[in-house]
Formats: structure tokens, sequence, C-alpha cells
């Protein structure tokens, strides 16, 4: 379906806008026809040069990074999306998990990719950029007959087999590669053109980060609808970034939705006389958005609609939707694919069964099968019930994955790990407080408070800020523990 659709728009309206990107004040289009060009050249230079491969991303959203992806997994191979907050040693740890022996990267990520490369001997490194790209792109042209196209000769996909590779921290300190294929993307995709209302026309952003599971399945769905997306790879900018492309509807986490509210208020009462023209609504995923933000936003008359998913679901489990009987607060309703099966244990975990469902975690048959069962069954981790016209209302989280309000995961362990390396640390707690989810440690032991706080302020000058512990509470006593000697955890 993803490879038929690209094929049938680039054949239907190829001088149609896929993208849309800034020169001065203007906002320029990328053609359908520009954008699957593109595509095909770099998928033939895949499948000749690096059949089967493993092909590491790494840079801001881009255009370019959204044509190297796209054509890796057209030409058949596997694609490992990083995130640019990782440290050199990070990346290079799971380049080797994965067996990857190339690296993609943006010139912004130059002098990062280059120490990711001396720690990898054998590593193949290629940068991507607008001139550089132009002109790469210009020789492969010249490389390859017009009639060997991809889109002319249809290459054999297994939509079904592991397209791409997303690490995600789970439950454990040690970050877990999940194998998600075509099919869960195409299942998000269309699940999204039932839910939502978009059309050719419409207009949206490419502002959630690729290397995220729900950015990525939100591009691809978008993408599939006609929606012109405009590349915005600064969300600090994101009321520019709508007022300019004249984005109607949005995907976002609850974060950035707060900051665009923030921002519409400060220039009119709605977002119609903010902006010039109305937004349709905004679609929040990545973390549960709050009442007070989904009430701002309606005064605003911006309607707020939900999707719940995990990497693990190719962000899929329900959605929306635009139209009719949405239910405030809940977490949308269940995808309406026949493929797409969704349950409630007999314990209130919520479970989800179909082509979503990944393949599994790289390398780690054990705890893949504790994640999905023997009747294929994923596991979700979160408690709640779905109600008779499909709507889901999350209740809890049995695991305790920290998921702030930007949409970004912490493990609780892989803190706490470090916290009782601190000389005189003895018992760590760490928790997500509030509605933002800001980081909390706890922690008990011999060392001074002065000397518990001087070290987790030097730990944190070591941690990407989102991982940042914002709230420190020495206890003078130890934590309660269960009878069989595990802390309580309130």
């Amino acid at each position: 379906m993803l490879f038929e659709t690209f094929r049938r728009i680039r054949e239907e309206s190829p001088h149609s806008a896929a993208f849309l990107v800034t020169s001065g004040d203007r906002a320029l289009p990328i053609t359908w026809k520009q954008f699957t060009d593109d595509i095909d050249l770099v998928a033939r230079l895949v499948r000749v040069h690096a059949p089967g491969s493993r092909i590491a991303i790494l840079g801001e959203n881009s255009y370019e990074w959204m044509v190297a992806h796209a054509a890796t997994m057209f030409a058949g191979a596997t694609v490992l999306p990083l995130d640019t907050d990782l440290s050199a040693e990070e990346i290079a740890a799971r380049l080797k998990t994965v067996g990857s022996t190339e690296l993609v990267y943006s010139s912004l990520c130059e002098a990062k990719a280059k120490a990711v490369a001396a720690l990898s001997p054998g590593l193949y490194v290629a940068a991507f950029g607008s001139m550089r790209t132009e002109r790469f792109l210009d020789k492969v042209r010249r490389a390859f007959r017009s009639d060997d196209s991809i889109w002319n000769v249809c290459p054999k996909i297994d939509v079904s087999a592991s397209s791409m590779i997303m690490f995600t921290s789970g439950t454990t300190s040690r970050p877990r590669g999940a194998e998600i294929t075509i099919a869960g993307i195409e299942a998000f995709a269309e699940t999204a053109a039932a839910s939502l209302a978009m059309s050719p026309g419409d207009r949206s952003l490419m502002l959630l980060p690729l290397h995220h599971i729900f950015g990525l399945s939100a591009t691809y769905a978008m993408l599939c609808a006609g929606v012109a997306l405009g590349v915005c790879p600064d969300f600090r900018r994101i009321y520019d970034a709508v007022e300019r492309f004249r984005a109607n509807k949005l995907f976002l986490v609850p974060a950035l939705a707060e900051i665009l509210a923030a921002k519409i208020e400060q220039h009119g009462s709605s977002a119609e006389e903010s902006l010039g023209f109305p937004i349709d609504w905004i679609l929040t995923g990545g973390a549960p958005i709050s009442r007070a933000s989904r009430e701002r936003l309606a005064a605003l008359g911006v309607k707020t609609l939900a999707g719940y998913g995990l990497t693990e679901s190719s962000a899929l489990f329900s959605l929306g939707p635009s139209g009719g009987d949405f239910r405030d607060g809940s977490a949308g309703r269940v995808s309406s694919l026949k493929t797409i099966e969704t349950a409630v244990s007999p314990t209130g975990e919520l479970l989800v069964r179909g082509p979503a469902v990944m393949n599994g975690y790289f390398g780690e048959p054990e705890k893949t099968a504790a994640a999905v069962d023997a009747d294929g069954w994923l596991h979700t981790g979160d408690t709640g019930r779905i109600d008779e016209d499909g709507f889901v209302w999350i209740t809890g989280r049995i695991s305790r994955t920290i998921i702030l309000s930007s949409g970004k995961k912490v493990a609780p362990e892989e803190l706490e790990e470090l916290l009782l390396a601190i000389p005189g640390v003895s018992e760590a707690v760490v928790s997500g407080e509030g509605e933002t989810r800001e980081i909390k440690a706890e922690v008990f032991g011999t060392a001074s408070e002065a000397a518990i706080r001087d070290a987790v302020g030097r730990l944190n000058l070591r941690m990407p800020v989102y991982k940042r512990i914002k709230r420190t509470v020495v206890r003078d006593s130890p934590f309660p523990r269960t009878p069989s000697g595990k802390i309580k955890l309130s």
C-alpha cells in the first residue's frame, strides 16, 4: 500500500507539493515528482551497492532525511533512525548491536558522525545536505537508465519483513531495538485515513522528530493522504512555521501543543484571528495531554484529538476520530482495520495484535517473548478500558517508564543505576512528577545532603537535557520494603 500509494500520487499529481521548504520569507514546494525521483535514485543506489544492509540515519528533520528513509525501505534494506541527542558512544553501541556498517548524516551532525566513525572500525559514512545532495544525485542520475526506475519496475517488497529498527528504552536501562515493518506503517496510515479528515489541499508540519515512531508514522500517514508537509526542524519556531506554511492539521506532543497555544494567545483571541486561518485539529500523542491544555486550545477554537500507541505497535492502538462522537479525555478510538485487534486482559492490561506489532526486539528473543505472547498479543504495559464505542481510556501504567510531556521516554532504572554509583548512596528511586512528568529522584544513604546534591548536579551535566533530574529528595530513613525485600513504589 505504501509503495503503491507513492506511485499513484506520482502518476496522478506529479506537480502537487509533497513538502514545503523555507526560502527567505517564502514557502517553496518540493513536488511529488521530485520526491519520488529522488527516492528512486537513492533506492537503486542502495540495491546495487548495499543490498540487504542496515543503514543508520543521523540528522534533524529534513527532506533529505525522508528521501533516505523511504529509499532504504523501498530498496529492501533496513533503516536505523538515530536520535541526534545521543552521544557518539551511544550511537556506536547501537550500530554495533544491529551490525550496521553504513551511516548517513546531515551536515549539522558532521562532528558527531566523525566521532562515531572513529569508534566504529569499518563504518562507511556519507553526508547529506542541500548543495551536497544535489551534486550527488546528479552524479547518480547519470549512472542509471530511466527505464530501470523502481516506479516502472516494481521491486518485490516484503511488507511483513523487518524494514526498520527503532530503539526504545522500555522499562530497562539498556535500550532495545524494536523491529518495525512497512506493514506497521501502512496500518497506521490506513487507520489515520479512516479516522481523520485529511486530504490533498491540507497542510501540516514535519515537526515531530523522525527518529521517534509517532513522528515517522504520522509523516507517512499525511503523505499518503496527500497533505503537504512544511519542513520544520526547530520546534521552537512552531508558531512561525504554522503561520508560514498555513498548517491547518497537526500531529504534536502535548508540550508543543501548549507552546503553540501560548503563541496564538499572544497574537489574538483565536487561532483564526491570530494566524489568519483556522486550525482544524491537533492530534496529540507520545504522552497524555492535560485537561487544562485541552480546554485552553478549545477556547482558541482548536479541536484536540488523541492518539495512543507504542514503538512496538508502530505508534498504533487508537486515533482520533476528527469527526462525529469524539470522547474528550479518551486516548482516541481503536483502529477500524479488520487486521488490527485490541483487547483488555483479565488484569486490565491493554493488548493489541496484528500487522502493526513489531517482529520482535533485535537479537533478544527472551525480551520479545515477554512483550509479545504466543498468540501474537503485544502487552502494552498500560492498564485501561475500551468502551462500547471503541474509545480507549488509560487508567495506569504497569511498567515504570517515564513519558515526559515532550513525548521523550526515560527508563527510571537507568538513572537509578547512576545514582547508586554515587559514593554514600545506598537506595534510589526515580519517578515522573506532575502533569509534565518532570524527573524526580529520591535517595537514601550515608553521604551528606550537600554531597548528594552536588553529585546529582554533576551527573546532570553529563545527561541530555530531557533526562536531567529536576528535583532531588534526600531521605532521612530507608525506603519501606515488601516482604520479598523490594522497595515499595507508590
